[in-house]
């Protein structure tokens, strides 16, 4: 009878053991939040017109800045997408435009991303893009005005936030990089629901609305949920812990 209790208890305690190794086993992600700087080393390696800018922008008095914003020019428009050359030249119109009624001149504050001369040479390079479209138009018999593509958009909308220097702009981006071997698929819930698509071992940004969200995805096996106050441009990096 002993050894039937005896024999019993083991198969609890293996049970036990073996349960308490499996939730063990259970992942978790790891999270880490931090604000959007922008580095001189990232401006240097990176084709991405929003990493440049923005180094730009929160480095006005840089030595480099002359280098840096040619730079910007460069991949700009050796972009291949005509779509991007040209709502990235209307944002940058904008800027301008918003600058103008502010009373603030480019070279005055040395916040903005070019100089008058550069300004007037995307201005030329716009009325030249212009101009070829229409002509390639006419000779392909179409007569549909060509519409910047929903990314081409996306960059000019973030370049114009980037360089908006009205600190009550209600607007804020939120740049996610995905460290873990899983693309993800996360959900942003608040007062508007937004979602991003990151490759593995990749990053993507969203433009959003300030407020209070909820963020969740699952990274890889692991569940990710987390309630943020989105008042600042931030970047959060998502990782399975080893």
């Amino acid at each position: 009878m002993k050894k039937i209790f005896l024999l019993i208890f083991l198969c609890i305690f293996t049970l036990g053991f073996s349960q308490k190794k499996k939730k063990a086993k259970v992942k978790a992600v790891v999270e880490k939040e931090t604000v959007i700087i922008y580095t001189e080393e990232e401006a240097e390696n990176s084709k991405e017109l929003r990493v440049i800018a923005g180094f730009l922008k929160q480095n006005p008095g840089h030595a480099k800045t002359e280098y840096f914003k040619k730079k910007l020019m460069l991949v700009m428009l050796a972009d291949t997408s005509s779509d991007a050359k040209l709502a990235t030249t209307a944002s940058m119109g904008t800027i301008k435009t918003e600058n103008t009624v502010k009373g603030s001149s480019l070279k005055d504050n040395n916040k903005n991303l070019a100089s008058n001369a550069a300004l007037a040479s995307l201005k030329a390079e716009r009325a030249v893009h212009y101009a070829s479209v229409t002509s390639a138009a006419k000779t392909a018999g179409v007569s549909k005005k060509a519409e910047p593509s929903d990314e081409s958009k996306r960059t000019a909308a973030m370049l114009t936030h980037i360089f908006n220097n009205d600190i009550n702009k209600n607007e804020a981006y939120i740049n996610i990089r995905n460290k873990s071997k899983c693309p993800l698929n996360v959900k942003i819930n608040g007062r508007k629901s937004y979602t991003l698509l990151i490759p593995a071992k990749s990053q993507n940004f969203i433009l959003i609305d300030k407020g209070d969200y909820t963020l969740s995805t699952m990274v890889c096996d692991a569940a990710y949920s987390s309630l943020k106050k989105i008042d600042k441009d931030i970047e959060i990096a998502l990782n399975v812990a080893e």
